[in-house]
């Protein structure tokens, strides 16, 4: 009959020469995945970042158009598109700014990638500008049409007759009537003075 197997003892493996190297293959698999997954979260901030950054910047147009169409303001447009277009590049700047101040000195720090955030900024400025220029041209060549259109009525108004406006015919309407009041008393006291006389 044979002898049941023992289990190798777990303290003498781990203390025998085989274990440091079966250790160290650990050590360095794990410094690999860690690499590796570390590796992995970078890029997926990357694209998340250039996603945010593209549909900024189509956000950016859509609500410049879609605020003029609900007849907002030119400011606020132009204010509103500026900021959804420049704050993905605002973002990278502020995560990559550092300012420290002591009692000795004081240091600023852009981080290590500055350019990035910067072309960002420079970017979404340019697609808010191109976003608006339309809206903004449109914007102030109606106005221009308006203040040509009324210099031209103001201009005709001695050339052709209009009627004055209400509170102005009112006006004129009682002071008519004022005076003939005033020739109809006049002419009834002129009528009775002359009766007297006679």
């Amino acid at each position: 009959m044979l002898a049941p197997h023992q289990p190798p003892d777990l303290d003498a493996i781990l203390d025998s020469e085989d274990s440091t190297q079966i250790n160290q293959e650990t050590a360095r698999y794990l410094n690999h995945i860690e690499t590796k997954l570390y590796a992995d979260i970078q890029t997926r901030r990357r694209i998340d970042s250039g996603l945010l950054f593209i549909a900024c910047q189509f956000s950016s147009c859509s609500l410049s158009w879609l605020l003029f169409n609900l007849q907002v303001t030119l400011s606020i447009i132009q204010v509103t598109s500026a900021v959804v277009s420049l704050m993905p590049g605002l973002v990278d700047m502020g995560d990559s700014f550092n300012f420290s101040l002591s009692s000795e000195s004081w240091e600023f720090s852009l981080g290590q990638k500055p350019l990035v955030g910067l072309i960002k900024l420079i970017i979404g400025g340019a697609v808010s500008m191109q976003g608006t220029s339309k809206i903004t041209a449109e914007i102030i060549n109606t106005q221009s049409q308006i203040a040509q259109t009324y210099n031209e009525i103001r201009s005709s108004e001695g050339l052709s007759f209009q009627l004055p406006n209400m509170g102005f015919s009112l006006l004129i309407g009682l002071g008519a009537i004022a005076l003939i009041g005033m020739l109809k008393k006049f002419s009834s006291t002129t009528n009775n003075n002359e009766g007297e006389s006679e």
